[in-house]
């Protein structure tokens, strides 16, 4: 794990609560690079190719993340659509049932974690009602396997398990509109500027 002193902005939250376009919009008005995942290389169309078991997914993305991460290490400040927190919650939704409690699972991660060529400076996890994210997704078209109301709130649950486990991590209300949440956005990035 190398430390940056450029700012690494990942991020995070469950499909539907506009990572996407949190992600786009700080790249254009900040002038942040992008790192968008699962990557488009080999491992990341790896990936998308299959519908792997929750173990092989955690170790592809986290394959898929560290070639990213290494490939990308003299950017600048970078913004992330996903992270490794998306691995933590994503996959963890079923690894942490393997472990005794959710905390053995955060240990198991955490040592994964670090074998990361860089690790995320901040975190900004957008958070909002299932309902009103499940609703954006079916709008886009047919649902991935990921995007299930169950599934959704058990993973946006581990999200907010993080509070008070990590201390850069920032914690957004997307239930609104977009400029509203492009507003919110941009007062927190100002403030990672200063």
């Amino acid at each position: 794990m190398t430390p940056s002193s450029n700012i690494y902005l990942a991020i995070e939250g469950i499909d539907g609560t506009g990572k996407t376009f949190v992600a786009k919009h700080v790249a254009e008005k900040f002038g942040f690079a992008t790192v968008q995942e699962p990557s488009s290389g080999n491992i990341g169309s790896l990936i998308n190719a299959n519908d792997w078991d929750p173990v092989t997914d955690f170790f592809l993305f986290m394959a898929d993340r560290a070639a990213k991460l290494k490939e990308g290490s003299n950017l600048g400040n970078v913004v992330s659509d996903r992270s490794l927190y998306s691995s933590y919650a994503y996959q963890g939704y079923y690894l942490s049932k393997m472990f005794k409690d959710v905390d053995q699972y955060f240990d198991f991660f955490i040592k994964t974690a670090r074998l990361l060529p860089v690790l995320p400076t901040h975190v900004f996890i957008l958070y909002c009602d299932v309902d009103v994210a499940l609703g954006r997704v079916t709008k886009r078209g047919a649902v991935s396997r990921f995007e299930k109301r169950e599934y959704l709130e058990g993973v946006q649950n581990l999200y907010y398990g993080l509070k008070g486990k990590l201390e850069n991590l920032t914690y957004i209300d997307s239930n609104g509109n977009l400029d509203q949440l492009y507003a919110e956005v941009d007062e927190q990035v100002t403030k990672l500027l200063l």
